[in-house]
């Protein structure tokens, strides 16, 4: 398998920004030190209504999550311009939330290096849905927090939390068996949410399952802004191998018997071998490698007991990971070739596959070097919490 050609990144990265997503914007984690460090800088944030007026007199909070939960570190009234003042060399990443009564209108991850002056909008409330289990029995009377909105399961294991932001959310499940961090999405009645979680699974971060993905963003990047996907071949670089199709297609996603769970990713690549490093691949970033330091730019996934997903289809497959190493210089490392059939199959990758760890990665990418077609869906990250993600960032 050859590995994925060093100048692709230069051809490849740029697009991904243009097609992929809509632009966000050492072992150091990312923690907004720099020549201002000891001085208390402010941010000023305004809230401000989709027509532009601000959400003047509403409530504003910054809020900490730990595997603990989440816990309020500044609450403040709006003033009458929609103006929050905070801290702008805080050292984590933090959730700012604002609401006028029982709506809570918006919910954004404020890194620790985000623009000192930013307009951040309300946006459409919506309701999230799911069911809580136990070995596959469902379970009463469990509780579902975000934040401090929370719900208990009813007889037949479901909840609900009206008024939320739509989108992805951190919800806390707490019972007898103790307390879990979990990323919820709220659905819509074209695409219901799929919030089906059996508390006897390992602790995991989902990485994508394929359920709402308008944005072409991972789970993770619909919510801390990076995690766009890419589909490509060595086309880009005038090859001739070809993929069925790109990223913003809509047929790429597969429904019913063809599916895992609601809905899975489809492709079919056409290799040319007679182009030299000839490639398919699809994959996504998870941290921003552009130097724009708005986010982290690399992720610590040593933590990762296994890089989990379904899979089936026609070929092999490749999984690779691009990393940065002790002298700052891209790396690339590649499992052995993973044999797909015509029933889903779980597979899971650990460090050792990669010969490597799992420090400073930046993608990972699912990769062919022959004529395949590949189904893909439930990608993660097993051992990580969600609730943990953001004190996983790293700049160099």
């Amino acid at each position: 398998m050859s590995r994925l050609p060093k100048i692709l990144l230069a051809a490849l990265f740029p697009t991904l920004t243009l097609v992929a997503c809509s632009s966000s914007s050492g072992e150091n984690v990312a923690n907004g030190t720099g020549s201002n460090a000891g001085e208390t800088e402010l941010a000023f944030i305004t809230i401000a209504k989709p027509s532009g007026k601000p959400l003047a007199f509403g409530t504003a909070r910054l809020w900490n999550m730990d595997e603990g939960g989440m816990s309020v570190v500044q609450t403040d009234t709006l003033d009458e311009n929609g103006i929050f003042e905070i801290e702008a060399n805080a050292e984590q990443t933090l959730l700012l939330e604002a609401n006028l009564g029982d709506t809570l209108s918006v919910m954004r991850w404020l890194p620790p290096r985000s623009a000192k002056k930013q307009v951040i909008k309300t946006g459409a409330t919506a309701t999230l849905k799911g069911s809580i289990a136990n070995e596959g029995r469902f379970i009463q009377g469990v509780k579902v927090s975000v934040l401090d909105k929370v719900a208990y399961t009813d007889s037949k294991g479901i909840f609900k939390i009206d008024n939320l932001p739509e989108g992805v959310h951190y919800a806390f499940v707490e019972g007898d068996f103790g307390k879990f961090a979990y990323q919820m999405q709220t659905g819509s009645d074209e695409v219901p949410a799929t919030n089906n979680i059996d508390i006897d699974d390992s602790v995991f971060t989902v990485i994508e399952d394929f359920e709402n993905w308008k944005s072409r963003r991972t789970l993770i990047g619909k919510s801390f802004g990076q995690g766009w996907w890419f589909i490509c071949t060595d086309s880009l670089q005038g090859g001739g191998s070809h993929t069925s199709g790109g990223i913003l297609d809509k047929n790429i996603l597969v429904e019913g018997d063809s599916a895992k769970d609601g809905h899975s990713l489809h492709l079919i690549f056409d290799i040319d071998e007679e182009t030299e490093g000839h490639y398919g691949v699809a994959g996504f970033a998870i941290g921003d490698d552009f130097n724009e330091k708005e986010i982290p730019a690399f992720y610590d996934l040593r933590a990762t007991k296994a890089i989990s997903f379904d899979a089936k289809g026609v070929g092999e497959l490749y999984l690779q990971i691009t990393k940065r190493g002790e002298n700052g210089q891209r790396e690339y490392h590649e499992t052995a070739p993973l044999g797909l059939n015509d029933e889903w199959q779980h597979f899971t990758i650990t460090a050792e596959d990669f010969g490597t760890e799992l420090i400073a990665v930046n993608t990972l990418n699912f990769m062919v070097n022959e004529d395949a077609e590949i189904f893909l869906d439930n990608i993660r990250l097993d051992g990580i919490s969600p609730s943990t993600w953001p004190s996983l960032g790293m700049e160099f």
